[in-house]
């Protein structure tokens, strides 16, 4: 259980990184919810530019088989970017605005899985940014395995960030 200190440190880590986040808060439940998507979105586009990078360089060297390790990757995280996108709209209702009055427990485990998802993308960027640095010094073997990593990290991503969907569709509707 997570004690208001606790979320509070998960609120303010999410400020840093969102300009304007501030929490689910009676007024901005809506507004807070699009910039956390657009930040997963926009932070899993990092990392597919560094593996976009990485690719081209392999098609440029003719390192064809590399090249579609790293294709595969890009196109996990194109698979991100558009749960993301369609996040908002895979209830049945509109997303916030259509549930019963969130109690606190309910914001505190939805800032935690925000904060939690957001870490693991930037992971993701890391990583990508290890396999293009690895790719620069020649090292295609770690590159390789990066990239697998990387696609790794995005995968348990999709899947950490679909249950917040399935907590978001488990809010009854308003009567």
């Amino acid at each position: 259980m997570l004690g208001p200190g606790d979320i509070l440190d998960y609120v303010r880590g999410l400020q840093i990184l969102i300009s304007g986040y501030q929490g689910y808060a009676k007024e901005k439940k809506s507004e807070s919810d699009l910039l956390i998507r657009r930040e997963i979105a926009r932070t899993a586009q990092r990392a597919r530019s560094h593996i976009e990078n990485i690719h081209d360089r392999f098609v440029k060297n003719g390192s064809f088989e590399n090249a579609g390790t790293a294709k595969q990757c890009m196109q996990e995280i194109d698979r991100l970017i558009e749960d993301v996108d369609k996040g908002g709209v895979g209830v049945t209702h509109g997303f916030i605005s259509g549930v019963r009055s969130m109690t606190q427990r309910d914001m505190n485990k939805l800032i935690k899985h925000d904060h939690d998802v957001i870490q693991m993308v930037v992971e993701a960027v890391r990583i990508s940014n290890d396999a293009e640095l690895s790719l620069s010094t020649g090292n295609q073997n770690e590159t390789i395995k990066k990239i697998g990593a990387c696609q790794q990290k995005i995968t348990s991503c999709r899947g950490f960030f679909s249950e917040r969907g399935l907590f978001l569709s488990s809010l009854r509707k308003k009567k």
